[in-house]
C-alpha cells in the first residue's frame, strides 16, 4: 500500500509553486464550467456540477481551495455543485481529521454549492461522475500497476476531465515492481545514457500514459521535486479543451549531481552485447563485487548498474559479493 509523508507542506519554495500550478489547473478547469450566452434579456449563465477525488492526508489546501471555488456558483445563483470526496485508509489520521474544517460540515449556510464526503478507505477510480472529473491522487508510493490501472483508468477521462498523480522516484523495493512497460523503458535508457532508475522513471511513467490513454489525453505537467526524504514526480493530464488552452505544459527535473563514475582511467565505451550478457551472469552469481566487474569490463558503475536492472527486470535474483 503506498505511503505518504503528505504532512509536512512545501517544504521548499519548488514544491510550493508546483502545488500553485496545480490549483492553476483546476481554477482553470473549474472556470470550463461556466457557459454565458447574450440573451435579449442580458447576458446568462448556464453553471455544469463537477466531481473531484482527492488525498489530503493532514494538508487540505487543496480542498479548502476547492470550497472556496464554489462560491462563486452561489453567488451566481445557480444550483451546480462542487462534489468532493476524499480518502484515508489509515484510521488514525481518518479519525483525527475528520469534521475539523467549517467546509466539511456541509453547513448550506456556508457552503451552498459544494458537498463534502469524507471516507475511510483507499481512493477508487471514478464512480461518480459522467463528465466534469477531477483527481489529485496523490499517492506518493511508487508507480505500480496497481496504482496506475486506478488513476489513469478509462473512466477518469470521460468528458472535461483533469487528473494529477504524485509518485515516488526512489524504487528501493527494485525495479521489479514497476510494470514490464516501465521497467523496460528504464533498462533501456541505462543501457544508453547510464544513471540510476530514479533519472529515467519520470519519462518512463509519463509514456506509459501517454500511450495507454485516448489521443485526447494530454500532459500538462511533468516535473520532480526534492521532498523530504526522496525525489517525487508530480503529473498532470487533461482532456479540458479549457485547460489545454489556459495552461502550457510545465516540465521539470531534479538536477542530479554527476559524478565521475566511469572505468580506470576515465575511459567510456560501450559493451558489446556478449560483455553485458557475461556481466548479467556473474551478477546471478554474486561472486563479484561491484569494483571488480567495473575493473574487468574497464566501464563504469552505472553501466554494471544497468545490467543488474535488466536482470532484476526479469525477475531473477542477482547482485554483488559482499565484502566482509
Amino acid at each position: 500500500m503506498a505511503t505518504r509523508n503528505a504532512s509536512n507542506l512545501c517544504k521548499n519554495q519548488t514544491k510550493a509553486e508546483y502545488r500553485a500550478c496545480v490549483l492553476v489547473a483546476f481554477h482553470s478547469w473549474l472556470g470550463s464550467l461556466y457557459k454565458f450566452t447574450r440573451t435579449s434579456k442580458g447576458a446568462n449563465c448556464k453553471v455544469d456540477s463537477a466531481t473531484v477525488y482527492s488525498l489530503p492526508a493532514t494538508v487540505w489546501e487543496f480542498e479548502q481551495f476547492l470550497a472556496g471555488e464554489s462560491l462563486l456558483m452561489t453567488r451566481l445563483g445557480g444550483q451546480a455543485e462542487i462534489n468532493l470526496h476524499c480518502f484515508e485508509s489509515d484510521w488514525p489520521t481518518y479519525a483525527a481529521q475528520k469534521n475539523s474544517r467549517s467546509f466539511m460540515l456541509n453547513h448550506k449556510a456556508l457552503y451552498r454549492n459544494f458537498n463534502f464526503n469524507y471516507s475511510h478507505d483507499l481512493i477508487p477510480v471514478n464512480e461518480d461522475a459522467a463528465s466534469n472529473f477531477g483527481a489529485w491522487y496523490d499517492f506518493c508510493g511508487n508507480p505500480t500497476q496497481k496504482l496506475l490501472d486506478t488513476a489513469i483508468a478509462p473512466q477518469n477521462f470521460k468528458y472535461n476531465s483533469l487528473v494529477f498523480i504524485t509518485f515516488d522516484c526512489n524504487v528501493q523495493a527494485g525495479i521489479r515492481v514497476l510494470p514490464p512497460e516501465i521497467a523496460d523503458f528504464i533498462v533501456k535508457r541505462m543501457e544508453t545514457r547510464g544513471g540510476i532508475i530514479a533519472d529515467h522513471i519520470t519519462d518512463a511513467v509519463v509514456a506509459y500514459i501517454e500511450e495507454n490513454t485516448g489521443n485526447k489525453v494530454k500532459c500538462i505537467m511533468d516535473v520532480e521535486y526534492q521532498a523530504q526524504r526522496h525525489p517525487m514526480m508530480l503529473l498532470g493530464f487533461t482532456n479540458s479543451r479549457k485547460v489545454l488552452e489556459d495552461c502550457p505544459r510545465v516540465s521539470s527535473r531534479i538536477s542530479r549531481e554527476k559524478k565521475n563514475n566511469s572505468s580506470v582511467g576515465g575511459v567510456k565505451r560501450e559493451l558489446t552485447a556478449r560483455e553485458k550478457e557475461q556481466i548479467r551472469s556473474h551478477l546471478k552469481s554474486f561472486k563479484f563485487t561491484q569494483q571488480e566487474l567495473v575493473q574487468h569490463y574497464n566501464c563504469s558503475v552505472k553501466q554494471i548498474g544497468a545490467q543488474l536492472a535488466w536482470v532484476q527486470r526479469y525477475g531473477e535474483s542477482g547482485g554483488y559479493r559482499k565484502v566482509s
